[in-house]
């Protein structure tokens, strides 16, 4: 029998992972996105994109998790949304240049090394139209992780690690990263903070966390 990847095996033991509820930043400024196409990379499940869905846009999907793609199939089919998803490797697929009005990268980015990430925020800035825009989430080296990271896994790049469990990279961004990354975009908002989560796990939890959110004004 075939083990399963760290994803898999994550979404594999909860109905929900991270539940149904939105994130509050995308619903508090959704008014300023211009009706039209949303892409969310790293989909899950499909909160995020089910939100955007209801509210009239056509919206697109891709995750590397097989069973996060099925379970955000059979969510938006009880709540008869059409969403388009598919599995893929964010490093790998190609993003139509000049669709979107919004490209959502919440909480997926930290899953690569520095060159990777860059290369993927060029693809997310062509796939923008002009004046649409960016979401993004990232965790911060204020996050619990990083210190036991730090202690734990070789630190292969500034304030990145390699995971054998995962199979994947853990970069922790910094503010100035993610500005940087977004130097030519307008920003709408940008905070750095600790954060409580209650979406997985057996109980509350903490994460040092940065939100943006830009405008592609050129």
């Amino acid at each position: 029998m075939k083990k399963l990847t760290f994803w898999e095996e994550m979404y594999k033991g909860h109905e929900l992972l991270w539940g149904l509820e939105p994130d509050n930043t995308l619903v508090e400024y959704a008014r300023l996105i211009p009706k039209g196409n949303v892409l969310d990379l790293g989909i899950g499940e499909g909160r995020n994109a089910f939100f955007f869905a209801k509210k009239g846009y056509v919206v697109e999907g891709v995750d590397i998790s097989q069973k996060a793609i099925e379970k955000c199939r059979t969510w938006a089919k009880r709540a008869h949304l059409k969403i388009k998803v598919e599995v893929g490797d964010l490093r790998k697929i190609e993003i139509a240049q000049g669709k979107y009005s919004l490209i959502i990268a919440a909480w997926m980015l930290n899953f690569f090394k520095r060159k990777e990430v860059e290369e993927i925020v060029v693809k997310i800035k062509k796939g923008l139209k002009k004046d649409s825009f960016v979401y993004l989430v990232v965790f911060s080296p204020r996050d619990p992780s990083y210190k036991k990271n730090k202690q734990t896994l070789k630190m292969v790049e500034k304030n990145t690690f390699y995971s054998r469990k995962r199979k994947s990279y853990m970069y922790y961004l910094t503010k100035r990263d993610v500005l940087s990354l977004f130097k030519d975009f307008k920003v709408i908002y940008c905070v750095e903070g600790i954060a409580l989560d209650i979406s997985h796990g057996n109980k509350p939890h903490y994460h040092g966390v940065i939100i943006y959110m830009g405008q592609k004004c050129k």
